[in-house]
This record gives C-alpha cells, sequence and structure tokens, in this order.
C-alpha cells in the first residue's frame, strides 16, 4: 500500500533532517531532495505542498530549525 503525502513526509524528515543532521543551510537542497525522493514514490510536489500545509519550504526550515535545536 502506498504511503501518503503526509506519512511521507513525517518519514522523510525523520530520517533526512533528523537522522543526518542537516543544518538549516542546507534548506534548499533538502527540498530539492524531498521533492524527489517524493517523486520516487509518485508522490507530486503539489501533494507534498498540501501535506506540509501550503508550503513546502517553510515545513522543512522549521524541521531544520527544530533539529538544530535537538527538538525533535
Amino acid at each position: 500500500m502506498a504511503r501518503t503525502a503526509q506519512e511521507f513526509l513525517t518519514s522523510w524528515w525523520h530520517s533526512r533532517i533528523y537522522g543526518e543532521a542537516r543544518p538549516p543551510e542546507a534548506l534548499d537542497e533538502a527540498v530539492a531532495e524531498c521533492v524527489a525522493d517524493g517523486a520516487d514514490e509518485g508522490l507530486t510536489r503539489d501533494a507534498l505542498e498540501k501535506a506540509a500545509g501550503g508550503d513546502l519550504r517553510t515545513y522543512i526550515k522549521e524541521a531544520l530549525s527544530k533539529a538544530e535545536g535537538g527538538d525533535a
């Protein structure tokens, strides 16, 4: 069974943001990787944007900030 965009995002940021301890400066790279990884699972950028509350970039930026502060 395919994951929903929300399930994908939750799993993705746990493994790719917290798991890799990315700095906030990696925002552009992280967004591009998220979109590419989502596409590999059949998810469109639009679906990811919606699952992220309408703004994938802000969603990932907040995840990066939380990870940097150790607030997983």
